[in-house]
């Protein structure tokens, strides 16, 4: 099972992917702001995490920056509205493995999300194959 710590602080599109990827398979803890998330990461383990970047009191860079400086290479895929290259840059530059720009296709980013989960070796576990919509997911 794919495990998910979602940071979004606009609350209707955090339950929306809250919805749509719970519906697809994935194991899902959503917070709204960068303080929760933080705590989250010291609780639990987690396959992937998706970044807002405009976040209440820091911005998911800034986050990430801090998990990456503790050690922590949990990938990391950034989903804004920031479209300019320089935030690309500086996406990257802190350690994020994917950045996409809102409006989102969720069932594009759902294939993202488990393409950036099957670069961890999840292979090494269990693996059941994943139904994304239409699509299915096997490690071969």
């Amino acid at each position: 099972m794919i495990r998910i710590l979602v940071l979004e602080d606009d609350k209707l599109f955090n339950e929306t992917l809250e919805d749509f990827l719970e519906e697809e398979g994935f194991t899902l803890h959503c917070v709204l702001d960068p303080y929760t998330a933080l705590d989250f990461t010291y609780e639990n383990n987690y396959d992937l995490y998706l970044f807002d970047v405009n976040l209440p009191y820091e911005t998911g860079f800034e986050l990430l920056e801090k998990l990456r400086s503790s050690g922590d290479n949990t990938p990391c895929i950034f989903i804004t509205s920031r479209d300019d290259k320089v935030s690309l840059r500086v996406g990257f530059e802190q350690g994020g493995d994917d950045y996409i720009t809102k409006p989102v296709d969720l069932e594009t980013f759902a294939i993202k999300a488990v393409e950036e989960c099957l670069d961890l070796d999840l292979a090494e576990e269990v693996w059941t194959p994943l139904k994304v919509s239409e699509y299915i997911l096997d490690v071969v």
